[in-house]
């Protein structure tokens, strides 16, 4: 019976993870952009992305290289865009991995 159980449990983790899936955090202003000692940085924006993105807070999300499928080099690109859309006041839409409270960022749209 326990293994039943057991069994059970993990099939629903691991369908729960299935479900995760790349979603965008919708039009947003960026208020705040934090750089971190390993070459990251976080962007925390004007309204709540989603209860789920909580490590960072609710309104925020890690941009890492090697996460999320950003390289060394992408980083540099991300982080540009993000600070001119950020001195400009444009509009952002940020494709983040909804699969942990980290919520890693992924794709960075910038629009009027």
């Amino acid at each position: 019976m326990i293994k039943v159980v057991l069994v059970a449990c993990f099939s629903v983790l691991i369908s729960m993870n299935a479900i995760s899936a790349d979603v965008w955090t919708g039009n947003k202003k960026i208020k705040r952009v934090q750089i971190v000692q390993n070459g990251g940085f976080l962007l925390t924006f004007d309204s709540v992305i989603q209860p789920s993105c909580s490590i960072a807070g609710t309104s925020a999300l890690y941009i890492y290289p090697d996460k999320g499928g950003i390289t060394q080099e992408g980083i540099k690109s991300f982080l540009s865009t993000a600070l001119m859309a950020f001195s400009t006041d444009l509009n952002v839409d940020v494709m983040y991995d909804d699969s942990t409270g980290y919520c890693w960022g992924k794709y960075l749209l910038v629009s009027k």
